[in-house]
């Protein structure tokens, strides 16, 4: 279901997510098998960032009230006082806003170290762990 949408049946003690990176990866292309191998419908018109919109203004603004929607809808079915984990490099610096768009409060940004697999990148690279609230 879509994650702005979906209705959830039962109450939840967390969330942990990575959403996409805007602009940045075709997942419905990198998990095309997936999708035939399960029988399941292409639905990326419904895709967060989608690499196809780019990112103009327009694009990490649509990415970035998804998100919050998608988090605060997430948000709505967990138990009071619980957390919501988000993983993300946010070299763009939008979660702050998307956070308090969802009504969640940034409690901690825990940084990480990526360890490459692969010799792709150059460089370090980091993600944070954002532990947030219901504000």
């Amino acid at each position: 279901g879509d994650s702005c949408e979906v209705e959830y049946a039962a109450s939840f003690d967390g969330v942990l997510t990575s959403p996409p990176y805007p602009g940045l990866i075709d997942y419905h292309e990198q998990h095309q098998y997936a999708y035939e191998l399960l029988g399941l419908d292409d639905r990326r018109e419904l895709e967060l960032g989608a690499a196809q919109a780019g990112t103009s203004r327009a694009a990490i603004a649509a990415y970035s009230e998804g998100v919050a929607r998608a988090l605060a809808n997430a948000a709505s079915a967990l138990v009071p006082g619980a957390p919501v984990l988000v993983v993300v490099n946010d070299r763009r610096n939008l979660y702050p806003e998307i956070l308090d768009a969802a009504r969640l409060r940034l409690d901690a940004r825990l940084r990480r170290h990526v360890n490459r697999r692969t010799g792709r990148r150059a460089g370090e690279y980091f993600e944070d762990v954002l532990v947030a609230y219901a504000a």
